[in-house]
């Protein structure tokens, strides 16, 4: 089987809000093993790395179950009292999520409000940390990336699509386009070129001197969708990158995403429009932080 462009195993984001001392400890625990497990998969310590996953899966499917006690003294063998009185809550805003996106994906996510599509993009995007499980991104896992690395993997290997498109509004559709370019070492010239090649692609090259003011809604969505592509990256990741849209302008931009897919650019898109999901590939239904289907289609 093919390696995955983004693989994600067992992976949990789990929140703590107020004192719930006994969660915070217990997620410190979970953490600390997770780090071990991973040294182990780096020494490429099969048998060890075993021996660590399966105390690793009791523990977080304990914490899970809101088993702070008994997950903290499957990991450090040490007892907890319990703290009925401990005020605040824990957020599982994900829940064990095993997923795979390969090379040509186009994939919608969607789920009711509090489902954890938004955690999940943001872990998709390396903007998050999770609180434990593994993510791999083009083979290599995210956990041995450091922080100084991550803004550079983030513009290399991942492309954001945003709602309300995040244009520089005194910068023309040109500049804008250029923006992910600026940190790359790329000759000015270069750059202007590429950037006009992207726009081409999203059929805007004759307003690439047009500043947003002087562009529709749709044309600076498509604005937005060259810029996110100007680096070649390995994924696109969309959030409700429809949602200001008309529905004959999502229909255009979903058009247009198709055709980019169809020339193998991957796409992830997190939505709660069903037109968009209905023109996707995969369909991947999240509740309370769960992936509960995935479903293919055929468009």
């Amino acid at each position: 089987m093919t390696e995955p462009i983004l693989k994600l195993n067992n992976l949990t984001k789990t929140y703590i809000v107020g004192r719930r001392k006994n969660a915070k400890r217990a997620q410190k625990a979970i953490s600390a093993l997770q780090k071990k497990y991973e040294k182990f998969i780096a020494k490429n310590n099969e048998l060890e790395a075993k021996k660590v996953a399966r105390v690793l899966q009791k523990a977080q499917t304990l914490f899970a179950n809101e088993q702070y006690e008994a997950s903290y003294k499957t990991v450090t063998g040490k007892s907890l009292r319990k703290r009925p009185r401990d005020r605040g809550s824990v957020i599982h805003a994900l829940n064990s999520v095993d997923l795979r996106i390969n090379k040509g994906d186009l994939v919608a996510v969607i789920g009711p409000s509090g489902s954890g599509k938004s955690t999940l993009l943001n872990m998709l995007g390396l903007l998050d940390d999770p609180s434990s499980g593994q993510m791999f991104l083009n083979g290599k896992s995210v956990a041995s990336i450091s922080h100084n690395e991550l803004p550079e993997i983030r513009s290399r290997e991942l492309g954001f699509v945003f709602q309300s498109f995040n244009l520089v509004p005194t910068l023309t559709a040109l500049e804008n386009v250029m923006l992910p370019l600026r940190y790359s070492g790329m000759h000015i010239r270069k750059r202007r070129k590429t950037a006009a090649e992207a726009l081409q692609q999203v059929g805007l090259e004759e307003r690439i001197k047009h500043t947003p003011s002087e562009l529709s809604g749709g044309q600076q969505q498509r604005v937005a969708i060259a810029r996110s592509i100007v680096n070649k990256p390995s994924i696109i990741l969309g959030d409700e990158l429809t949602g200001e849209l008309d529905s004959k302008m999502t229909a255009q931009i979903m058009k247009l995403i198709k055709k980019l897919n169809a020339n193998g650019q991957t796409f992830i898109i997190v939505t709660h429009n069903p037109e968009v999901a209905k023109a996707c590939k995969r369909v991947i239904h999240m509740r309370d932080g769960r992936v509960v289907k995935d479903i293919k289609q055929v468009v």
